[in-house]
């Protein structure tokens, strides 16, 4: 078994301009929270399958190390000022590069309540960008584009070592850091979750897999929004994702939260509950969303508005009460499918999916929603949506009065369910109203 990575920690980082994705300095005010840049430095292993034990859809990979490099990369520290309203909960982000540079800090949510968050320069496209169509469609830049000075210095020594740099961090902000400079101020950390979403989620999944085994550095980890796959270990000369599960000998609890998007890509894993897993999937929500969108021609298909992001803040609540009341996620319904091998999701008359993880606008739906759907005017990723017409919507629901109740009963319910927070469910209620007066109902 390997030892924790060595690793230098500098900072706070100073610059002319606030560290890039930093919260804005009024969010962290309103909420008392401070954010810090901090550079962590090193020699990162690349690790390879060893001959013979190629990446399995079991997850129980192993790894080898096969080569070193330096690296010099940053973290993104968001913490309580007074240390007195710290959980002792850390959230480890492996930051999202999908667009060619990494997504900003969380600026309001879960988070927020009295637990640090730190996001992890891991690959290389955070540092560097990169050349695919999604990058070059962002209008975000990589950290040496955004700030040339700040960022100067980085190095990363190429894909293979983004494991070996989110150990480092994990070593650098968890309970037995013994750095000169402590990214944490101090703070009393008694657990740190991994967390990843979307392709960070399959790269978290190809850590858990073949790193986490050599030398736990983690207490849980939390994927999002995750196709069942994940990478190989040295992904430079194969950059193929590998269709793979978690392995389930990790000893460590996992919460894996999907969309409906995800759904049947994961079908045919080993993906049941169990004590230490859990798998929430959100009915009729989409892989993402637009922020802005013009809403469709009557009868005719838009992006999907529903997002699964208030499920994902009562995750990570769960989350640190698995870890630090012993008290583990309620298990949720999943999203019923048929037919194999390729299957299908079921779907109602109305054209929703049964089962899963029901929001208030699947519970009480005055719509079809889907979570990949082409022909929108946008991506199969941001799903689809069709208004009821108005003559089945009157068939449904007597009243406006009516659809208001019934909506906020499924706010009720999914707080009782744990998958909506008690402190999101006044604005859930709110958006019910407003819905209910756009309805062709008395």
């Amino acid at each position: 078994m390997r030892t924790q990575p060595a690793v230098e920690v500098e900072g706070p980082v100073e610059g002319a301009r606030p560290p890039y994705g930093a919260p804005p300095a009024e969010v962290l005010a309103a909420h008392g929270y401070v954010c810090e840049e901090f550079r962590i430095s090193g020699e990162a292993a690349a690790y390879a399958h060893p001959a013979g034990a190629p990446p399995s859809d079991d997850g129980r990979w192993t790894a080898e190390p096969v080569a070193t490099g330096s690296y010099r990369t940053r973290l993104l520290v968001v913490r309580p000022a007074d240390p007195a309203v710290f959980t002792g909960t850390v959230f480890l982000e492996w930051q999202n590069v999908s667009a060619g540079a990494e997504q900003p800090a969380p600026t309001a949510g879960e988070v927020y309540r009295g637990h640090a968050w730190v996001g992890v320069s891991a690959q290389i496209a955070g540092v560097y960008g990169s050349p695919s169509r999604l990058a070059r469609a962002s209008r975000r830049a990589p950290l040496l584009d955004a700030d040339p000075e700040r960022y100067a210095e980085l190095l990363h020594p190429g894909e293979p070592a983004c494991f070996d740099i989110f150990s480092a961090a994990a070593g650098a902000v968890g309970r037995h850091r013994s750095t000169a400079v402590d990214p944490l101020a101090g703070l009393p950390v008694a657990r740190v979750v991994a967390l990843g979403g979307s392709q960070s989620a399959m790269r978290l999944c190809a850590y858990a897999n073949a790193i986490h085994p050599r030398q736990p550095l983690v207490d849980a980890f939390l994927l999002t929004v995750w196709e069942g796959r994940a990478p190989r270990l040295d992904a430079d000369t194969d950059p193929m994702y590998r269709r793979t599960t978690v392995r389930e000998d990790l000893g460590v609890p996992v919460l894996v939260l999907n969309s409906e998007f995800e759904v049947t890509a994961t079908a045919d894993l080993d993906l049941h509950d169990t004590s230490l897993r859990r798998v929430w999937e959100v009915t009729g929500t989409p892989h993402g969303t637009l922020r802005s969108f013009p809403p469709p021609a009557a009868g005719e298909w838009g992006p999907n508005p529903v997002s699964w992001r208030p499920v994902y803040e009562a995750a990570l609540r769960a989350m640190h009460r698995w870890l630090a009341e012993d008290e583990p996620p309620l298990v949720q319904p999943r999203i019923t499918l048929a037919g194999r091998p390729n299957p299908r999701i079921v779907r109602g008359e109305d054209g929703n999916a049964w089962g899963g993880i029901r929001l208030p606008e699947l519970a009480v739906p005055v719509a079809e929603h889907r979570g990949r759907k082409g022909g929108t005017g946008s991506g199969p990723v941001f799903g689809g949506r069709r208004a009821y017409p108005d003559a089945l919507v009157a068939q449904l629901y007597r009243s406006r009065a009516e659809y208001v109740e019934l909506w906020e009963q499924a706010v009720d319910d999914a707080v009782a369910a744990g998958v909506v927070l008690p402190e999101d469910a006044g604005a859930m209620r709110a958006r019910g109203a407003e819905v209910a007066a756009t309805l062709p109902l008395p």
